[in-house]
């Protein structure tokens, strides 16, 4: 049932009632007040009378006719007295001013009547026209409140429907134009939100595009590079735990076929995050191998020296004195068995740029596996970084490169 029949409802029945008690209690009233200005227009017409000198009683006729009385006549003092409602009496005195009679007026119950009826009529038009009135202005006030209802709800469903930044006429009573206002307001509200969310997702579908493809560049880079390597100087082994912004790191051997004791590694990182970061890295080292940045090492394998030059200096770690072995300006003897490492930028930020802090952690491992192979130092090691990683959010990725010097 809509709003506008149901407030028709609701009010029409107190109006009508409201309006025909009104009525009949004018009605009442009405009655009463005529019936008593007809008594007082017969006793005014008895009192007028009663004070003239006593005329025939043709005379007496021809002034209830003139006055609009159904009879005028005087009666004497010895007879009785008429009692009904339409008779009014007056006293009549002599020039001695003893009382006579009395002068009696009647009235025609007819014309009381027809002025009732006539008061009536009207009253009854006065409240007919009122009820009309009332019930036009009454289907006026509730269609100015169901037609901008309605249209909020078309505008309602519109929005669930998808229609999205849908925008609600603003009309009728304030309360109505301030939810129609709330409800545009919502709408463009949730278009917005729409559009953030649709934004959100491209982004996050090319961000996951670009992730991805930069962590096949990393996988290029590194892990296939090492899978790659054949060399029966090294045992090669890399530990990695991805950020939101990876940063690319390169490792590389290098062959020179006229110097095959000389086993080279090329290591470099990239300067910016993602994707371009990769492919400027990638880029550059192909163009120039020689470049300050990238990190350099060379294991003579009849010597058994390591020599290293760039920013990144390596780890050492002795198999027999199970400690790490501080670099020499010459390059470092290692034996079989022994452990060197190679740590991107990111490890060193993620633990505060305290080499002592690394080793610390190295040490840890390598002085209760470090005896038993490459495979399973670094299965602990990662454990081990891993678990560091859970308690702090990484802003950088980390790379830890693990060599096992084999036998020389």
């Amino acid at each position: 049932m809509k709003i506008r029949t149901r407030l028709m409802l609701c009010l029409l029945p107190t109006l009508i009632g409201s309006i025909a008690l009104v009525v009949t209690l004018l009605a009442l009233r009405l009655h009463d007040e005529i019936q008593d200005a007809f008594k007082n227009q017969l006793r005014t017409a008895a009192t007028a009378s009663a004070s003239m000198p006593l005329k025939e009683e043709k005379e007496l006729q021809r002034i209830a006719l003139e006055l609009g009385l159904s009879n005028l006549a005087f009666i004497p003092s010895e007879s009785v007295l008429p009692s009904d409602n339409f008779t009014q009496i007056a006293p009549v005195y002599d020039a001695e001013g003893h009382r006579i009679g009395h002068m009696a007026a009647s009235g025609h119950l007819q014309a009381m009547e027809k002025k009732f009826r006539d008061n009536l009529t009207l009253v009854l038009f006065s409240g007919s026209f009122c009820l009309i009135l009332l019930i036009a202005t009454l289907y006026i006030i509730t269609g100015r409140i169901a037609i901008p209802m309605q249209k909020l709800n078309n505008s309602a469903l519109a929005i669930a429907a998808g229609h999205y930044g849908e925008s609600a006429p603003i009309g009728g009573p304030k309360e109505i134009a301030e939810l129609a206002n709330t409800l545009n307001t919502m709408s463009e509200c949730l278009l917005e939100n729409i559009h953030r969310l649709k934004e959100n997702a491209l982004f996050r579908e090319r961000m996951y595009g670009e992730y991805e493809c930069a962590m096949l560049l990393q996988h290029m880079m590194l892990q296939k590079n090492i899978d790659e390597c054949i060399s029966d100087a090294v045992a090669v082994k890399s530990l990695t735990l991805f950020s939101d912004s990876p940063r690319g790191l390169l490792l590389d051997f290098p062959t020179k076929p006229d110097k095959p004791h000389l086993f080279h590694i090329r290591m470099a990182e990239a300067e910016d995050t993602g994707f371009e970061g990769m492919y400027e890295l990638l880029t550059q080292y192909k163009y120039s191998r020689e470049i300050a940045k990238h990190t350099a090492f060379t294991f003579d394998r009849t010597s058994s020296i390591l020599q290293s030059q760039g920013p990144h200096v390596p780890l050492f770690w002795s198999l027999d004195s199970k400690k790490f072995i501080e670099p020499q300006s010459h390059g470092v003897t290692l034996e079989s068995g022994d452990f060197f490492f190679l740590i991107n930028d990111g490890l060193h930020h993620f633990l505060k740029e305290e080499r002592r802090t690394i080793q610390d952690i190295l040490t840890k491992v390598l002085k209760i596996f470090a005896q038993d192979g490459l495979e399973t130092t670094f299965s602990m090691l990662q454990k081990e970084l891993t678990f560091a990683a859970k308690r702090k959010e990484l802003s950088e990725d980390i790379h830890l490169l693990c060599f096992q010097v084999l036998t020389p």
